[in-house]
């Protein structure tokens, strides 16, 4: 029988920092912007989650609850990201069977390398949990059983840095008595009409099911009954593709001028590109968001004439979907932008026919970028955001970035 773990690093965002920043260990510590800017709160650590913090509160809700001496971050996704390569490859020298499902959460078939660990998952656990504190300082919590659903509710069952083993045989024991909510995919749309139904543990929908009572039917019945049966079909995937990458943000004073949303949405289409270089691929579908004032949210998409990576090309159907989504004069809270159905780059007939120009101009922005900052290589469109944006060296520091998972 399999043995799968999934491995969950808590809080992560807070988490880095907290490791880059030992002093802010102990306080309440958001992740997501500047004290008194807008936007939502990214990642919240325990300290301010005791204090009523989630995770996509806004920012202002989260700072009428917390303490004076709370602090507020923006974040940097390029730290995050290095952090999460750093964790997932450390994950390599126990097993190379792994599935990472996002940039804190990877599952990991250690079935064929426990002979190495004497057949003892926990002190194999214990091991990864122990080198991931002392070379990145991250605590991390782990489950382990023999299937993907069972491990990651383990994961989440004694968080922070928690260890909970689910033995073989034991899942309908273990799933029993937790909350119906406690299965992935069962959210607050779903728990409270699984309510309805008198479903309120995983027991219940065995218990009812036997007893000829109702119980959803379909896809999610069955997804159900086989949850709380301690059976789970979902088999691992290795190297995983992902298929969307999106950036979008908030604005510290609502606006209604078009060259400024055009500007905004340029740098942001720049850093959806970036990372589809960097990660070899291109995007087929492009959709532009926007946010009015009155919290009313609307967006498009289109399908590109052929998969690009190059952020010009991308930007030009942006620009026209925004032409559609923003009526002159309406004010704007927020803009983004989405690329997706990826594909691995120069794999159509098309990109053989398109040349290797812009593609080597991209690579050698990027690689300046890299190694002189953001600014040293900029394209005219974005150069008035210095105006309303704070830089680093890589790139515009935005209200509220969204950080693809």
């Amino acid at each position: 029988m399999q043995t799968i773990f999934l491995l969950d690093i808590d809080c992560f965002f807070a988490s880095v920092e907290m490791a880059l920043h030992p002093e802010l260990r102990g306080k309440p510590l958001c992740i997501g912007g500047k004290r008194g800017s807008r936007g939502i709160v990214a990642c919240p650590n325990y300290e301010a989650r005791a204090y009523g913090v989630k995770t996509a509160m806004p920012l202002r809700t989260a700072e009428r609850l917390l303490p004076p001496d709370a602090v507020f971050m923006p974040g940097s996704h390029r730290v995050y990201g290095e952090y999460s390569e750093r964790v997932m490859e450390m994950l390599y020298d126990f097993t190379p069977d792994i599935e990472q499902v996002s940039i804190d959460e990877a599952y990991m078939d250690v079935t064929g390398c426990l002979h190495f660990w004497n057949h003892d998952p926990e002190t194999m656990a214990m091991a990864m949990k122990e080198r991931i504190w002392k070379k990145c300082g991250l605590r991390v919590s782990v489950g382990i059983a023999s299937n993907k659903v069972c491990a990651k509710i383990a994961a989440g069952v004694q968080k922070p840095d928690g260890l909970v083993i689910v033995p073989h045989g034991g899942e309908q024991e273990f799933l029993a008595p937790l909350p119906v909510e406690a299965i992935p995919g069962i959210g607050i749309k779903t728990t409270p009409k699984l309510h309805a139904l008198g479903i309120r543990t995983v027991a219940d929908i065995l218990m009812r099911a036997s007893d000829g009572l109702p119980v959803p039917g379909g896809w999610l019945g069955r997804y159900l009954h086989a949850v709380a049966s301690g059976r789970d079909t979902h088999v691992m995937q290795y190297g995983r593709v992902e298929k969307s990458i999106s950036r979008d943000t908030t604005f510290g004073r609502d606006s209604s001028d078009r060259s400024f949303l055009e500007s905004t949405l340029y740098y942001l289409t720049e850093r959806c590109c970036k990372t589809l270089r960097r990660r070899n691929m291109e995007a087929s579908t492009v959709t532009a968001k926007v946010r009015f004032s009155d919290f009313t949210t609307v967006q498009k998409q289109m399908t590109l004439v052929a998969p690009s990576s190059d952020e010009r090309e991308i930007f030009s159907a942006v620009r026209r979907l925004l032409t559609m989504l923003h009526p002159p004069g309406r004010t704007v809270r927020l803009v983004g932008t989405k690329v997706s159905r990826l594909s691995p780059a120069g794999n159509s007939q098309i990109d053989m026919l398109k040349g290797e120009k812009a593609d080597q101009l991209n690579k050698r922005l990027d690689a300046l970028r890299e190694k002189f900052g953001y600014k040293s290589v900029q394209w005219g469109i974005t150069h008035a955001l210095g105006k309303e944006y704070q830089s680093d060296t890589d790139g515009y520091r935005l209200h509220s970035p969204v950080y693809e998972m």
